[in-house]
């Protein structure tokens, strides 16, 4: 019950110390988690239905589009798998997804359209991927994971500063919840903390985050 009440506090948290109405680009990182997430960074990965298809050629990807609009069934396209729902609202061509640039540029967007009406935090991440409350936070936290795979740089980066509008604080990457709650520190564990992400500083694309 503990760990429930934690996730569900910390998906509600917000990602960015401050975050006005500029500032709904979300940092790259997070893009980056959620391409992962949702398609392993494959630019021809298509889901039909729940299923997932990652097709050798965009020919067969096309096909797969092809066959998925024929039927009427919901289908997800490319490296973020943007959803027909969205196509359809924006007149999207969804054989344009195939191109990874394309695509990101959709999901960047709609990623903001929900930063826009939640806050950057974890529950803007979550309904990036469903209305529902529980689907999302389950999302979210896929999310989170998937950004503690991703590869680390070859050299130790500067831990980057963010800014607030009355100071600047450093947030540090290692300072993580595990999902019990519990803050994973070098040499040390509290229970009950909910820390932060590091996040690109204000010379850098994207704003500031917590972790869910």
């Amino acid at each position: 019950m503990l760990k429930t009440i934690l996730v569900a506090l910390a998906l509600v948290l917000p990602l960015a110390v401050t975050a006005t109405a500029e500032e709904t680009r979300p940092p790259a990182w997070l893009i980056e988690a959620i391409a992962r997430q949702e398609s392993s960074l494959n630019p021809l990965a298509v889901n039909v239905a729940g299923k997932d298809y990652y097709p050798a050629t965009r020919q067969e990807a096309e096909a797969i589009i092809a066959a998925a609009q024929g039927s009427g069934k919901s289908f997800d396209v490319g490296v973020m798998q943007i959803n027909r729902w969205w196509m359809e609202r924006h007149n999207i061509p969804p054989t344009s997804l195939l191109d990874p640039e394309v695509n990101r540029t959709w999901g960047v967007w709609i990623l903001e359209q929900e930063i826009a009406r939640h806050g950057l935090n974890w529950r803007a991440v979550g309904k990036y991927h469903s209305p529902d409350e529980e689907r999302g936070r389950q999302y979210a936290w896929r999310v989170f994971t998937a950004a503690q795979k991703a590869p680390k740089p070859a050299t130790p980066a500067k831990v980057p500063t963010v800014r607030n509008t009355h100071a600047h604080q450093e947030k540090s990457r290692d300072n993580l919840s595990d999902g019990k709650g519990v803050q994973r520190r070098t040499g040390q564990r509290q229970p009950g903390r909910i820390v932060t992400f590091a996040l690109p500083g204000p010379d850098q694309p994207g704003t500031a985050a917590q972790k869910p």
